[in-house]
């Protein structure tokens, strides 16, 4: 006997999970290096200090610059695993299908905001680009290296999102604690 090809999706949805599982490990652990970064550049800024009696601003100024390759990227894997701050009261009081078309909508909707505020956030960093302003550190580096983690972030956010849609839509979406009433 030959094993049938799934003709629900529920194959291509295994494969995109396994995919962003992978995805959501690469930025999870890229984030934590940024945040090493953000946390050790005001230790090395006080050691150099104290060992050659010289302050450099860069090392004061990049860990705030960082930020925003923390934040934006994490957007959509904190919308993955569910840990987003949530008050939800509809759903407490619906069961069943309309709990799924519920969760559906919202979760078009979420696909459609991101990808929506990604796109105006790629023509903002382009039109920062263009602009070609440097950073005022000792450093120098384009200022819209900075502004290139919003869209970036939202894409993911998007992706993570159309994610959940799809497996919402198939019945396969897991449940995290937070869901389970």
């Amino acid at each position: 006997m030959s094993a049938r090809p799934r003709s629900d999706g529920g194959g291509f949805y295994e494969a995109y999970r396994r995919f962003n599982d992978v995805l959501e490990r690469i930025i999870v652990t890229v984030a934590c290096l940024v945040v090493a970064v953000i946390v050790l550049l005001p230790f090395v800024g006080v050691v150099v200090r104290w060992i050659t009696g010289e302050g450099y601003s860069f090392l004061a100024e990049t860990a705030p610059q960082l930020v925003p390759w923390v934040v934006f990227p994490m957007i959509g894997v904190l919308l993955r695993c569910d840990g987003h701050i949530a008050v939800d009261m509809l759903p407490h009081f619906m069961k069943g299908r309309s709990q799924t078309i519920l969760r559906i909508v919202v979760l078009a909707i979420c696909v459609a905001a991101c990808a929506a505020m990604a796109w105006f956030g790629m023509r903002t960093t382009a039109f920062f680009q263009k602009l070609g302003q440097l950073s005022t550190t000792e450093i120098e580096f384009p200022l819209w290296y900075l502004y290139a983690s919003y869209p970036i972030g939202l894409l993911l956010a998007a992706n993570f999102c159309l994610e959940s849609l799809i497996g919402e839509s198939l019945g396969r979406r897991p449940r995290r604690q937070s869901e389970v009433l």
